[in-house]
């Protein structure tokens, strides 16, 4: 479905590549910001693979090789739709207008495609991370049972064409994991 130039909304590729032209520097900073969380949440995931190791040393060594090659395949997806966006607009007013909407709209509907596989290879990290988890006596149960559900979500992603959902549980269960596992850690350490 080719995107109307006339609509404007932020979803639309006309919308997009206004919005990317009016916040370059912006976009760019999140772009940054993307691969740093990328880059630095894999020591978390390998320390979680050796912290869940007694349950499982080959599953612990799956799901800490899985998560991470996941993260950064998604990392990478999403700065290459960013910096395909940011490329259209550097390229200038094309010779028809509709050439940079139509563009953009490809380069939208192929962003779901290029995050998918890494969401979907972290997803069996999580799942793994949630299966070790479970009755480890290292975290509590919740939080496998919250990692299982961010591993599901992962793997369901192609399922669920063109929606950023099931990314969304993913992230928010990642993020419950770390800061989860962070404090419970903590605790230990301290007391």
């Amino acid at each position: 479905m080719r995107a109307n130039a006339s609509s404007a909304t932020p979803q639309s590729a006309a919308g997009q590549l206004a919005y990317f032209a009016g916040h370059q520097s912006l976009v760019a900073l999140e772009a940054v910001i993307l691969l740093v969380w990328a880059v630095v949440s894999i020591p978390f995931v390998a320390a979680l693979g050796q912290i869940l190791r007694p349950k499982s040393p080959t599953f612990a060594m799956a799901a800490t090789m899985l998560s991470a090659a996941g993260i950064l395949l998604l990392g990478f997806a999403i700065f290459a739709h960013v910096g395909a966006l940011l490329s259209i607009v550097a390229a200038g007013g094309p010779p028809n207008a509709a050439d940079a909407i139509y563009q953009a709209a490809i380069w939208g509907n192929l962003s779901f495609y290029l995050t998918d596989p890494g969401l979907m290879t972290w997803g069996l990290g999580q799942l793994l991370f949630g299966w070790l988890a479970w009755k480890s006596r290292v975290l509590p149960n919740w939080v496998s049972i919250v990692g299982t559900i961010g591993g599901i979500a992962g793997l369901l992603t192609l399922a669920v064409y063109q929606t950023a959902a099931l990314a969304l549980v993913q992230l928010a269960s990642f993020a419950v994991w770390g800061f989860a596992t962070g404090i419970l850690l903590l605790r230990r350490r301290g007391g």
